[in-house]
């Protein structure tokens, strides 16, 4: 991730590696206005141009940038849950930086049907997973999709775009606090108030633990590849906990018509590492194992960890939230 440390001017080339870019305001023709002159230099230079925006600001870039060196990509292809997004931007990069050819890529805020806390991790985990590559990234930040977290969408983001062209934003945080923010619980959450759809104490038998889920999960909201995706990362976090913490571990599941819940204790003292699990531990050679976290963080849309009420033991939540329509 390029240090912010000096004012780059409008048209002026933005610094090596991964630049992380935060405009604020509405994907439309004002924004367009601001990006437009850095994206025309990017391409004079023998960039290239990546468009995965609203079509309200696509078509304004569009319009004055021309269709030569510009790529349209739909923004979906770049969303999901953060391990899904963070593929997707990769392999995009990956695609188009063959030969040291640097990349200009736009995308806005308004991929948050997975909810905003989903689109978040993936701005905060780019700058760590990306760091280094040829890549000027222009995020435009509209207090409309994002309300209250605008402040925290902000801080992902090391350079602002304004109008006296990219300057450092004093408001940036690392990537690891962003990720622990986010993760961070006053307490339990509501739901663990009610009585569970399934309480399974000192979990002895993994396969029937696995039936058990799949069961109660049967009449809730997950279709059943999702079903099947949940019990395979519940089953990767109690592996988890009898590996690595201490007996016994405990698992108490909440089923409702919109949210699932999955609490999974044991008397260790959990772990601590934001940044890991957003890809197989061993990057594409799956055969050696160390796709546990990668594989729990697909499946849910939150995954927290936190110390049990009585301070004796960890507990990790996982989440999956309602869904809301674009």
């Amino acid at each position: 991730m390029s240090e912010p440390t000096d004012v780059v001017g409008s048209t002026a080339a933005v610094p090596p590696g991964y630049v992380h870019v935060a405009q604020l305001g509405t994907p439309g023709p004002g924004s367009a206005e601001l990006l437009a002159p850095r994206l025309q230099q990017g391409l004079a230079d023998g960039g290239t141009v990546v468009l995965a925006c609203a079509p309200g600001l696509r078509g304004p870039l569009l319009d004055r940038l021309g269709a030569d060196g510009v790529h349209v990509v739909d923004p979906d292809e770049l969303g999901g849950r953060a391990p899904d997004a963070i593929a997707g931007h990769t392999a995009l990069v990956d695609r188009l930086t063959v030969g040291g050819t640097r990349l200009h890529l736009v995308t806005d805020s308004g991929r948050t049907s997975l909810g905003v806390p989903a689109w978040l991790q993936t701005e905060a985990l780019l700058n760590h997973v990306l760091d280094g590559r040829a890549v000027a990234h222009y995020c435009v930040i509209d207090p409309g999709d994002l309300g209250p977290e605008t402040d925290r969408a902000l801080s992902c983001h090391p350079w602002s775009l304004t109008a006296d062209g990219v300057v450092p934003n004093p408001g940036q945080k690392d990537p690891a606090e962003v990720l622990r923010s986010l993760w961070s619980a006053p307490g339990p959450d509501p739901l663990e108030a009610t009585p569970p759809t399934l309480e399974v104490e000192d979990v002895g038998s993994v396969r029937q633990l696995r039936r058990e889920l799949t069961t109660s999960l049967a009449d809730g909201p997950l279709d059943p590849d999702e079903a099947e995706d949940l019990v395979l990362a519940i089953d990767e976090v109690v592996a988890n906990a009898a590996e690595h913490g201490v007996p016994p571990v405990d698992v108490r599941l909440w089923v409702t018509e919109q949210r699932v819940l999955c609490a999974v204790a044991d008397r260790g003292h959990g772990f601590d590492e934001p940044l890991a699990g957003y890809g197989p531990a061993h990057g594409e050679d799956l055969s050696v194992g160390g796709m546990g976290l990668w594989l729990a963080r697909r499946a849910v849309d939150r995954m927290t960890t936190a110390p049990l009420a009585d301070g004796d033991g960890c507990v990790v939540r996982l989440v999956i939230d309602p869904r809301r329509e674009d």
